[in-house]
């Protein structure tokens, strides 16, 4: 039999775990599809040209979905081994931001006597406003006047 190649356009080199996973990944549907050839033709032996063309049938995109299907592996391997860790640090963080938050927001509320202040300068205001509206229309001495009558 001849060598497929298989491997080297799956594996880059000795630490591509992801592209090792996916050549089993590999291995396991030729695995697969032998049996069931076994199987479909009643014998214990398959033969060459029909495994030869399983080989042949591997696309580039067949291959690209079992580097996908190690990735989805790989995914589930760190969600099992490093999720609840990361759910915690999450957690924390989040904790972290609303204690900040709280205090910000606490720093930036106006306090009593602001309110008590901004009232007093209306009130201010309001009172200049109305004297030069009274003193420009002539009728503040008319008011006088008229009180200390």
């Amino acid at each position: 039999m001849e060598h497929s190649g298989i491997y080297e356009r799956l594996v880059s080199d000795d630490h591509d775990f992801l592209g090792q996973a996916a050549y089993s990944i590999y291995k396991a549907r030729k695995r697969e599809f032998i049996i069931s050839k076994q199987i479909g033709l009643g014998t214990a032996r398959v033969p060459e040209e029909v495994i030869n063309e399983f080989i042949k049938a591997q696309t580039d995109r067949t291959l690209d979905l079992y580097r996908n299907q190690a990735e989805g592996l790989f995914r589930e391997f760190l969600d099992a081994s490093y999720g609840k860790e990361i759910t915690k640090e999450k957690q924390s963080l989040n904790q972290e931001y609303s204690r900040r938050y709280e205090k910000l927001a606490d720093s930036v509320k106006p306090s009593f006597w602001y309110g008590v202040l901004q009232s007093m300068t209306a009130s201010f205001l309001f009172l200049l406003a109305g004297y030069i509206l009274l003193k420009m229309s002539g009728s503040w001495d008319i008011l006088l006047n008229n009180l200390f009558r």
